[in-house]
């Protein structure tokens, strides 16, 4: 479901592989261009072959695992042939009988292209401080909102909400919306207005949103065990999937 969707936004194309199949996205990392294995056995993934078509693409080749791999051995199997843990990604599913209160007591405001700049200003030192690079990734968010990429999938829009506090952003999040599902994406506060329950307001914003669309089918990808994982979690969100990435630095 999410890389139906995501085609010409977040996914450029699929190269299918004997072993895997190699998801190239938009941005140039690790992260958006990987190989997913579609065997059962890791002694049956073809390791040359996966780093052949990634070495141009991106510095590092990325081997995802789904939580069937990560039990089977594969983890193991790519250790033992020089690739190490990147880090987790978790997919958690809303389900609406575990939230129980919708009350949001913080002005949010739903912001359009003329207020975006602010959004992408606030995402990108937010996530500079974690280590991230969000240029590329607010690009793309940018051109869903001009309308320069946009997915297939029927009723597709690009959502963004922000949070401001004596008129200066505090907060923000984005939503990726068709007909069929509602995508929770980029979400982030700056340190200093943390821990005052606005990444749970944005959480609840967004599913308010989804739901008065008749959109049900709610998710986000998160960091395993996080805040963002925490705040989730309180706002009815549950896992469905915990994946690992694993790199192979290419000389």
């Amino acid at each position: 479901m999410h890389f139906e969707w995501s085609k010409g936004v977040l996914l450029k194309e699929i190269k299918s592989l004997k072993t895997t199949d190699i998801y190239f996205g938009y941005p140039q990392t690790e992260w958006f261009n990987f190989a997913l294995p579609k065997v059962e056995k890791p002694t049956e993934l073809n390791l040359a072959e996966i780093k052949k078509v990634l070495f141009p693409v991106n510095p590092l080749t990325a081997i995802y695992l789904f939580e069937k791999h990560i039990k089977t051995g594969f983890p193991k199997f790519l250790k033992k042939n020089g690739y190490k843990f990147m880090g987790t990604d978790t997919y958690m599913v809303f389900n609406s009988k575990t939230l129980k209160d919708f009350k949001i007591n913080i002005p949010i405001e739903h912001i359009n292209l003329s207020k975006f700049q602010e959004y992408n200003k606030l995402t990108y030192k937010v996530f500079s401080e974690a280590g991230y690079d969000d240029l590329t990734y607010n690009k793309i968010c940018h051109q869903t909102l001009t309308g320069e990429m946009k997915s297939k999938a029927p009723g597709f829009s690009s959502e963004f909400f922000m949070i401001y506090e004596n008129g200066k952003p505090a907060a923000g999040a984005g939503l990726f919306l068709t007909k069929e599902i509602g995508y929770f994406h980029n979400d982030a506060t700056f340190k200093e207005y943390r821990k005052r329950g606005y990444h749970a307001a944005l959480i609840k914003e967004r599913i308010k949103f989804c739901l008065d669309k008749k959109v049900e089918t709610l998710y986000s990808i998160v960091e395993y065990k996080s805040q963002s994982f925490r705040n989730y979690q309180k706002c009815g969100f549950e896992t469905w999937q915990v994946c690992e990435l694993f790199t192979l630095k290419n000389k």
